[in-house]
C-alpha cells in the first residue's frame, strides 16, 4: 500500500505554484499502471505498477512521451496535456507523471452506465461512429518517432507468441504458429497503431470525444490491427459482440468496416487475418493473468476469471483460424 498522505505532500512541492493538492485518491489499479486522482488542482498521477507491470508495452514514463508527441503533432486525436514527468523514482517509490484531468466519461464496459444506456438508438449510433471514426482517423497518421522503428504484423504476431510461450501456454503458441504461416495483408504504409481500440479508451462528454486514453501498446505499423481489434467486439461468424455492441443502435461489422475504410482512406481487405492476430493478443494476455494466478505471483481475485474466459478465446482464434478464408 502507498503513503497516499505522503505522496500528497511531495507531488505539492513538485508541482509548485497553483491550487494545493489536498489529497491523492486512487480510481485504478490495473496491471500496467496505477492511476489517482490528485484533488486541489484536479491532476491524475499515474504510477507504475507497485507489484510490477503486467505487459511489456511502453512504461510509465514511454506513455507521458507518447502523450506529449500526439499533443504537437497535427491532426493527431485529443489527449490529455502533460503537466509534470518525473524520472526519479525517490520522491514516490517510482518514476510517474501528472497530466491533465480531461472532462467527460469513459464507457464502462463492464457495467455501462444509464447515460449511454438509456439514450435512444441514433445517440448510440452517433458514439460509435465517432469511436470507429477515431481510430480509423489514426491511420492518416504519418509514424511518430518516439515509437520507434515501425513493426511489421507479423513481427508483432511473434512478440505476443513468445509472451504466451512464457505465460505458459502451449495450445494459444500453436495458434499463432497456425496464424504466421500465412503473411498478413497490408493496408498501405506504416501509421500509428493505438493498440488497445475499446470503446472505454475514450473519454466523452455530450456525446463528442475529449481525449483517446491508454497507449500502452501504441506503435507505429499497420493499421489494420487496430480495426482488427475493434471488430472482435462486434458479432461475427466466429463470436458474438460484447455488452456494448449487443445494443440497439450500434454499428453493424459490415458498417464499421464502411466507415473505417471511407475515414482512413485505406482498404480493409485482409482484416480477417489481424483480427485473429488481435484475439491472440487479448488471449496472451489472458495467458498470462492466470500465470500469475496459478503461480501464486498475484492474489488479485480478477486474474481467477480470467481462468474462467481463457478457454473460450483459444476457442474463438481456432474458429478463426479454421474458416475458410485466412485473408478475407
Amino acid at each position: 500500500m502507498r503513503d497516499l498522505a505522503r505522496a500528497a505532500q511531495v507531488l505539492g512541492s513538485l508541482l509548485g505554484e497553483g491550487p494545493a493538492v489536498t489529497a491523492i485518491v486512487p480510481l485504478t489499479t490495473g496491471f500496467s499502471n496505477e492511476t489517482y486522482l490528485v484533488e486541489g488542482p484536479d491532476l491524475i498521477l499515474r504510477l507504475q505498477p507497485a507489484a510490477g507491470a503486467m505487459l511489456d508495452g511502453h512504461d510509465v514514463l514511454g506513455q507521458a512521451r507518447i502523450y506529449q508527441a500526439l499533443a504537437a503533432a497535427p491532426d493527431a486525436p485529443l489527449v490529455p496535456q502533460v503537466a509534470l514527468v518525473c524520472e526519479d523514482p525517490a520522491p514516490l517509490g517510482g518514476p510517474f507523471f501528472v497530466m491533465q484531468r480531461v472532462a467527460g466519461q469513459s464507457i464502462d464496459d463492464i457495467k455501462l452506465q444509464e447515460w449511454f444506456t438509456e439514450g435512444d438508438d441514433s445517440f448510440r449510433a452517433h458514439i460509435c461512429s465517432r469511436w470507429v471514426s477515431a481510430f480509423a482517423a489514426n491511420a492518416r497518421l504519418a509514424p511518430l518517432a518516439v515509437l520507434g522503428e515501425p513493426v511489421s504484423p507479423e513481427d508483432d504476431a511473434r512478440a505476443w507468441r513468445t509472451f504466451a510461450e512464457q505465460a505458459n501456454s502451449p495450445r494459444l503458441v500453436a495458434l499463432f504458429d497456425r496464424l504466421l504461416a500465412k503473411p498478413a495483408p497490408r493496408s498501405g504504409s506504416p501509421a500509428v497503431v493505438h493498440g488497445d481500440t475499446k470503446l472505454s479508451n475514450l473519454m466523452w462528454q455530450d456525446g463528442e470525444i475529449t481525449a483517446m486514453l491508454d497507449w500502452e501498446m501504441a506503435l507505429n505499423g499497420e493499421p489494420l490491427a487496430d480495426l482488427g481489434y475493434m471488430l472482435y467486439s462486434f458479432e461475427g461468424s466466429c463470436h458474438s459482440a460484447t455488452r456494448a455492441q449487443k445494443l440497439p443502435g450500434m454499428l453493424s461489422r459490415i458498417e464499421v468496416i464502411a466507415l473505417w475504410e471511407q475515414v482512413s482512406g485505406r482498404s480493409a481487405d485482409g482484416v480477417h487475418w489481424h483480427e485473429t492476430a488481435q484475439i491472440g493478443k487479448i488471449a496472451a494476455i489472458i495467458a498470462e493473468g492466470c500465470n500469475m494466478w496459478d503461480t501464486g505471483r498475484s492474489t488479485d481475485p480478477k486474474l481467477e476469471m480470467f481462468k474462467a474466459n481463457m478457454g473460450y478465446y483459444l476457442g474463438v482464434m481456432e474458429q478463426m483460424l479454421d474458416s475458410d478464408d485466412l485473408e478475407g
